[in-house]
């Protein structure tokens, strides 16, 4: 059974009712914390937290990645000394992988050593299935200010989890609520 097979025979045999679970889904996508939606719906924050963290896992699982044509932004978060690079174009942005053998650990490196320049422009070379950088420039990080404003909500973020937050920050930059609670919802049918 696989981990997404897994979450959804967990969820659909839970000891919630269906009402409560849409109820719960709704709270998610209005990005209400676990101590709000637990005092909304009564039921434990710790229930909450665990199905919370069942549906970033789901949603992350089933993130599509990005299928850059020509040209696209490598911009990163330094959010509590971690540090994570994600993709922007035109369309969406989405992270990068630790082990992306289509950007080179040299292109990041430079990208920090950089005084400057807070992204560089990547350029899809299709006969070596890589990207190369046209240059390094400053740009204004919308995304880096959505979720700098969504995480300051929670008190505390555990280091295990940070990465699972900021993947949870770009589906929710890239995808409008309503898409969000029903895809949610086909979770729990």
């Amino acid at each position: 059974m696989s981990n997404i097979d897994l979450i959804k025979y967990k969820i659909k045999n839970s000891k919630l009712t269906s009402s409560k679970l849409e109820k719960l889904s709704l709270c998610f996508t209005q990005d209400l914390t676990a101590s709000q939606t637990a005092k909304k719906l009564d039921i434990s924050r710790q229930t909450v937290n665990s199905y919370y963290k069942k549906i970033r896992f789901h949603l992350i699982s089933n993130e599509k990645k990005i299928a850059c044509k020509n040209s696209c932004l490598l911009k990163y978060i330094n959010f509590n000394n971690e540090i994570m690079f994600f993709l922007e174009d035109e369309e969406k942005i989405v992270s990068v992988e630790e082990n992306c053998t289509k950007i080179d650990k040299q292109i990041k490196e430079q990208l920090l050593k950089h005084k400057k320049a807070n992204s560089a422009k990547l350029l899809y070379n299709k006969r070596e299935e890589k990207f190369i950088v046209i240059g390094f420039l400053k740009t204004q990080n919308c995304f880096e200010d959505f979720i700098n404003t969504r995480l300051k909500k929670f008190r505390g973020i555990n280091k295990n989890n940070f990465k699972l937050h900021i993947k949870e920050s770009i589906i929710r930059y890239n995808e409008d609520k309503n898409s969000l609670f029903k895809h949610l919802i086909t979770l729990f049918n």
